[in-house]
């Protein structure tokens, strides 16, 4: 066998599963990547990877998460995640059955971490890595175990050749080999101390193998039974302490954040620092081997990279500087999520961001699909940083980051993403007693219920927000919680208790002047007429909307409101006029790539085709919607199959 495992399983084993275990920097990851890059071949439905990120700082990864970004990435529409772990974690085993793939979990810290994510299928394999030796595992699926020790000094000492040089190292072989054993045969380590040696090539190896030795007393004791951190930790206080102090400071801050990687904005704004100047201090610290590039203008550490770079700067900077320092970085992300929510959900008016100043240097996104980018690569680290913002005195940051979130949750439906900041934001709320924060945060809460299904607790959560925002004297609050009740009870197909909720939503809303809000209640009143089939109520209702939407430039509900219109028209027999709107809404949603809309608009063309005598034109806008809504995973696609089963008929 040429790496981890073999590709073919055992008879009678269902996956098979390879773990690389040893100690921190001794090359885990790297051995399982390049692998996988070198058998990518055997296995042709792909690769999935992930990073458990069990020994960071912050929180490691869910199971739950983790499974959510595995069937996204195998094109599992959001919609069809559900989310329990238990069924996440079958709907996994459903969808890989029979596909060839490598699963690569790397950096996991249990056997409870691993074991929802491991498939059923002999198709597929399963690499992990770990610090852990996972005996649970191997006991209980038959793991192949691979342990791998620090590089034998021959190699250790290769390696270093390798990166300084023959010539350099052909010179002071002696030096080399004091190098080596001071690095402790860690490749990271090796790796780190080679690179210092590169960007110092008028120093003598040896001078740098006595600077080694000679670092930082506190880190000088090289054990073989010392824990996986202290046997690298002398090296990085060496490099550390060789950094410009601006550089020094930079990665010392970089420890403190919570998150899986930072953006460079995110580190200025931690440091206080122009972002230019970050970038440039970001590009020393990458090139010093201290910091990892991981996309664009995004950097990480390593994880002994950012314990050794958490313990500097509680060595260095006091509370009250780290506190500072956090501070900035929350104030920075709750302005930069209003910024974002803006573009994402315009005229709604969400965004609250008085609990921190704004930023010298706030994020700034030009449209829609920038904001919704941002938010897509920041996700996790919104998350810690909601958490650390009610960790560090900063309650009412927590709840307004996470009240700033609601937009792109309810677009994405990432839903344990959403309960977990918003029970964060909640509980911080319920802490300051402040009704306004507790308000939005049930609201939002219940908001998350509603499309989980979990209708009786998101109702529970509605009337406490409406009960909070009236506490707080918020009446535009408690109008769009009465708006949200209306749409539940759409949702649950209770049409006159919507049209009940919609109809005080309406008036309530109208009263702060909030015609964006207003618009949608009375949108909400108009699809309960639909439900009751009270048609010429909804064409009134959706007219009165139409012109609302126009009037003050709301694109989206415009085009909403048009296909509502031709429904109504549709109900009352109105055939061409039906036709007319339909057409409109439909090219304005594909304007707006709004593509739920567009299907809806398609499918309801084709049912007046079909009452108009026109049967091929009818079939072909109901395919048109269904493959839309098969490409979403909505469940109106199965009505829309079974439409199309039907014999071909003319109806007049």
């Amino acid at each position: 066998m040429d790496g981890p495992g073999s590709t073919t399983a055992p008879a009678g084993r269902a996956v098979v599963i390879s773990a690389i275990s040893g100690t921190a920097g001794v090359g885990k990851t790297t051995l399982a990547v390049m692998w996988a890059h070198h058998v990518r071949a055997k296995f042709p439905d792909g690769q999935l990877y992930v990073n458990l990120r069990g020994y960071d700082p912050g929180p490691p990864a869910t199971p739950g998460e983790v499974l959510d970004g595995f069937l996204r990435a195998l094109d599992v529409p959001a919609a069809n995640i559900p989310p329990s772990l238990d069924d996440r974690a079958a709907l996994f085993r459903s969808v890989v059955t029979g596909r060839g793939l490598l699963i690569v979990l790397d950096n996991a810290n249990s056997v409870a971490q691993i074991r929802p994510l491991l498939p059923g299928s002999s198709s597929c394999m399963v690499v992990v890595t770990s610090r852990d030796k996972l005996t649970g595992l191997a006991v209980s699926v038959g793991m192949h175990r691979i342990s791998i020790d620090r590089l034998p000094e021959a190699d250790a000492v290769a390696l270093l050749r390798t990166i300084v040089g023959p010539d350099r190292a052909d010179a002071e072989p002696a030096a080399v080999a004091h190098l080596a054993r001071l690095c402790d045969r860690l490749p990271l380590a090796i790796q780190i101390a080679a690179q210092r040696a590169v960007t110092r090539p008028h120093l003598a190896l040896g001078e740098l193998a006595a600077e080694l030795a000679d670092a930082d007393r506190r880190l000088e004791v090289f054990s073989l039974s010392a824990d996986q951190f202290t046997a690298i930790r002398p090296v990085l206080s060496w490099s550390y302490r060789h950094l410009p102090e601006a550089q020094a400071r930079l990665l010392r801050l970089l420890g403190l954040h919570p998150g899986p990687d930072i953006g460079t904005d995110a580190a200025a704004a931690t440091a206080g620092l122009a972002p230019a100047v970050a970038r440039q201090l970001l590009d020393g610290l990458v090139e010093a081997h201290l910091i990892e590039a991981a996309e664009v203008d995004r950097v990480q550490l390593h994880d002994l990279l950012r314990a050794y770079a958490r313990e500097c700067a509680e060595v260095t900077d006091t509370v009250e500087e780290r506190r500072e320092a956090l501070h900035r970085l929350v104030g920075w992300y709750l302005h930069a999520t209003a910024a974002a929510d803006r573009q994402l959900h315009p005229g709604r008016q969400r965004g609250v961001v008085d609990a921190s100043p704004i930023p010298e240097y706030p994020a700034v996104f030009g449209d829609f699909d920038a904001a919704l980018e941002w938010c897509e690569t920041e996700r996790a680290n919104l998350v810690a940083v909601a958490r650390v913002a009610a960790e560090t005195g900063l309650g009412a940051a927590a709840w307004q980051l996470a009240n700033n979130l609601w937009s792109f949750f309810y677009l994405r439906k990432y839903w344990t993403d959403w309960v977990a900041v918003h029970e964060t934001g909640l509980a911080a709320a319920r802490e300051l007693r402040d009704p306004k924060g507790q308000a939005r945060m049930l609201n939002g809460l219940a908001t998350a219920y509603v499309g989980m299904r979990r209708f009786a607790e998101s109702l529970d959560h509605f009337q406490a927000a409406r009960e909070f925002f009236r506490a707080a004297g918020d009446r535009w609050g408690e109008g769009m919680v009465l708006a949200n009740l209306a749409d539940t009870h759409l949702g649950l197909c209770r049409y006159p208790d919507a049209a009940g909720y919609a109809r005080q939503a309406v008036e309530v809303i109208r009263e702060t002047g909030n015609q964006y809000s207003e618009g949608i209640a009375m949108g909400n009143l108009g699809e309960a007429y639909l439900g009751m089939g009270a048609h010429y109520d909804a064409l009134c209702q959706f007219r009165r909307v139409l012109e609302l939407c126009r009037a003050i430039g709301h694109r989206h509900g415009e085009a909403v409101t048009l296909i509502h219109l031709g429904e109504s028209h549709l109900g009352l027999g109105e055939y061409e006029k039906a036709l007319d709107r339909l057409s409109e809404g439909l090219d304005l949603a594909r304007q707006l790539r709004d593509r739920h809309s567009e299907a809806l608009a398609l499918s309801t063309r084709g049912i007046v085709y079909h009452h108009t005598g026109q049967p091929d034109a009818s079939r072909q806008n109901w395919q048109a919607a269904l493959d839309i809504y098969e490409d979403l995973g909505d469940p109106r696609a199965e009505a829309l199959r079974d439409q199309l089963r039907q014999p071909r008929t003319r109806s007049g």
